[in-house]
């Protein structure tokens, strides 16, 4: 699935422009299934804001219960760990500010991979080590789940991580 999903993306990245591939995403929004999104800071914010934006049923989880807040007013489901992220969704996004969380959210006691579903998609966009990323990936594909790493740039001001792509990718896992 995962090489195929690589295939995809990349024919379609190469053959369309960036706003056609956001418009195609767009118009099929109907099939949309909950997206987990754990890290609601300065970078994850306005992604997750961006997701409930375009219609996706967000499941949020952050370490400080007040970064959910404005988030339980846009419609996102917020829960108590991100267990309970990965037990309601199957596309899970992470966006944390170090490697120390990243392990923690994935691997910890209340993490990830305690209910991750096999088959599940899980796109981080953390800023971590990528020596992290990889055993994070290993760990991943042990529990049936594909990992995605997804680099994040342009700052607090203007988080970018490619969004049409994410979208797309969001779009063909849930079909």
């Amino acid at each position: 699935m995962a090489a195929l999903l690589r295939k995809s993306c990349s024919a379609l990245h190469s053959s369309v422009s960036r706003h056609a591939r956001f418009a195609v995403v767009c118009r099929s929004m109907a099939s949309k299934t909950p997206v987990g999104f754990i890290g609601l800071g300065n970078m994850g914010n306005p992604m997750a804001k961006n997701l409930v934006k375009h219609g996706y049923p967000v499941v949020a989880y952050d370490v400080f219960p007040e970064a959910c807040k404005e988030f339980q007013d846009t419609g996102a489901q917020i829960v108590e760990s991100p267990s309970d992220v990965a037990e309601k969704a199957d596309r899970i996004i992470t966006m944390l500010p170090s490697s120390l969380n990243a392990i923690d959210a994935y691997t910890g006691p209340n993490g990830i991979l305690k209910k991750v579903k096999k088959g599940s998609l899980l796109i981080d966009s953390s800023t971590i080590d990528p020596a992290v990323s990889k055993e994070l990936a290993k760990a991943v594909e042990k529990m049936g789940a594909v990992f995605m790493d997804a680099p994040v740039s342009g700052g607090k001001s203007a988080p970018y991580v490619l969004y049409n792509e994410v979208y797309f990718v969001l779009h063909l896992w849930s079909q």
